[in-house]
């Protein structure tokens, strides 16, 4: 046997030990992936009285922080006309749509026990994501709705499960269940200086 061939056979057998490593790794980083979960979307106009940060009138985007801390970068509609009204550094109502995501948190692994506290205070990732634990105040099957609150408090909110997987999920939660939500802001409706 030559150095030529000794050197091809160290060659291939670095090169199959490196990808047979590599479908281990990849493999063992399947095993590890999160799995999904299912999750109803329901949409919804928010209002808040927000601190705008500041204002870019050249990509029509807005950036402010609500009530409860979070900060927000979203896009300004084509029918808000008034964007030059708003100062920066300033109070001001400002009206987005967004989208919930509500899971149910008896369906939910670890963790679940944390999330029901009532009046825990979410942390700053969580509220940095959008993330909101909700109690199920009523669920109306005849009209397809369920309504949830904050469990720090506010305002009820009431969703319209109108496809036949929200009305599904409505068949599944009771009054007292703890759902988590995930809010998505999408796009600023409405802006009006704070009076």
């Amino acid at each position: 046997m030559t150095i030529r061939s000794i050197g091809r056979s160290i060659g291939t057998s670095v090169l199959a030990a490196m990808l047979v490593s590599g479908a281990s790794v990849a493999m063992a980083q399947g095993q590890v992936q999160a799995v999904p979960r299912a999750g109803v979307s329901f949409t919804n106009n928010v209002t808040v009285k927000a601190w705008v940060e500041s204002i870019d009138a050249e990509t029509r985007t807005v950036v402010f922080t609500t009530p409860d801390g979070r900060l927000l970068n979203v896009a300004v509609g084509d029918g808000v006309k008034n964007l030059d009204q708003v100062q920066e550094n300033a109070e001001a109502n400002i009206t987005y749509n967004e989208v919930v995501t509500l899971l149910n948190l008896r369906q939910k692994g670890p963790g679940s026990r944390e999330a029901r506290k009532e009046g825990g205070k979410p942390d700053s990732t969580d509220t940095d994501i959008g993330r909101l634990t909700m109690t199920v105040t009523a669920v109306d099957l005849a009209n397809n709705k369920v309504s949830v609150i904050d469990g720090r408090g506010g305002p009820i909110r009431t969703y319209a499960a109108t496809s036949i997987a929200k009305q599904d999920m409505l068949k599944k939660i009771k009054v007292g269940d703890v759902v988590i939500g995930l809010s998505t802001p999408l796009l600023v409706t409405a802006i009006a200086p704070a009076r």
